[in-house]
């Protein structure tokens, strides 16, 4: 005797976003324990103007490993360069007029939005929370370097070994020295 199943016709798929699935497995699941939305949060309410202009200068929207973070982070940091307010209704605002607002992205950003706004991190210990997002960066640096090096070892040509490996390196000392200038407080580390 054979199954007969009926589909509904009222059914739909959930839409799936492939930076959603990419992200998923890495990051935590509560926003609480999230370094990157607890550091959003508390750009957000932050009245210090001049060490958010620190965190700026340093940290950079390809750090965060959520790509709605990295949005976010992206408009709070073009907020702060400019000298503007960078609260969460101003945040919208920008994202409204530079229409980023619109369909399934553009919710996904207000979810963001409201999920970081609504968080309540303390705004002390800003740039710790900053140097935990870059150390994560960092990381995840380290590793795909680590898989470039392993298949260039496989596929590339033996005489382009050596400049290959010496340009990840340089690379790698440009995200050290970053993370050194973003955690120095006047030639001392944080």
């Amino acid at each position: 005797m054979g199954t007969v199943t009926t589909e509904d016709p009222q059914a739909t798929a959930d839409p799936v976003d492939v930076d959603d699935l990419a992200a998923a497995d890495a990051a935590p699941t509560v926003p609480e324990l999230d370094p990157e939305a607890a550091l959003l949060c508390a750009l957000l309410h932050t009245t210090d103007t001049t060490e958010a202009q620190h965190i700026t200068a340093h940290l950079e929207a390809r750090d965060f490993l959520g790509p709605r973070y990295g949005d976010l982070y992206q408009v709070i940091s073009d907020l702060i360069a400019s000298g503007e307010p960078h609260h969460a209704p101003r945040v919208l605002a920008a994202l409204t007029s530079a229409g980023r607002m619109a369909g399934h992205h553009g919710r996904l950003l207000a979810d963001a939005l409201q999920t970081v706004a609504l968080l309540g991190t303390p705004t002390v210990g800003l740039r710790t929370l900053a140097a935990d997002v870059l150390d994560a960066s960092y990381r995840r640096t380290f590793a795909r370097t680590a898989a470039d090096l392993t298949r260039a070892a496989s596929e590339a040509p033996t005489g382009d070994l050596f400049e290959i490996l010496l340009n990840h390196g340089r690379a790698m000392r440009r995200e050290t020295e970053r993370r050194a200038a973003l955690t120095s407080r006047g030639g001392e580390q944080a």
